[in-house]
């Protein structure tokens, strides 16, 4: 004796199109955590290297030499408008950058008139 089992029709248009449009779905979504993840991944890229770019002309500037105090300066101004840069590190670093050249007015009056003292830091508005 045999037994024939039959599938309801709904169950068999379930199956033969539910799965794939699930399976798509599954995709997609997956597609959209992991581009989630790289953006998080290159945020925090750019920031870290930020970081270390800060550190490295913090120092250069706060140095007693003039020409390598000039160059921490250079690469402090040149990290204000770099795209490595987010928004909101824009105040952090001119704050550094003023604490760096905080005894220059004492160094103005030593010198007179002799040498130019030129600072210009500021950002420039993007989008990020």
């Amino acid at each position: 004796m045999r037994t024939v089992t039959t599938l309801p029709t709904w169950a068999f248009w379930l199956t033969a199109f539910g799965a794939p449009i699930v399976g798509v779905f599954g995709v997609l979504y997956g597609h959209l955590v992991t581009r989630r993840g790289l953006e998080q991944a290159d945020r925090w890229r750019r920031r870290e290297e930020t970081m270390r770019m800060l550190r490295w002309s913090a120092e250069q500037a706060s140095s007693t030499d003039d020409r390598v105090s000039d160059i921490g300066l250079a690469a402090l101004t040149g990290l204000v408008d770099s795209e490595l840069l987010q928004p909101e590190d824009v105040e952090f670093i001119e704050a550094v950058a003023e604490a760096a050249v905080e005894g220059l007015p004492q160094v103005i009056q030593e010198y007179g008139d002799d040498g130019d003292v030129v600072l210009e830091i500021e950002s420039s508005p993007r989008e990020v």
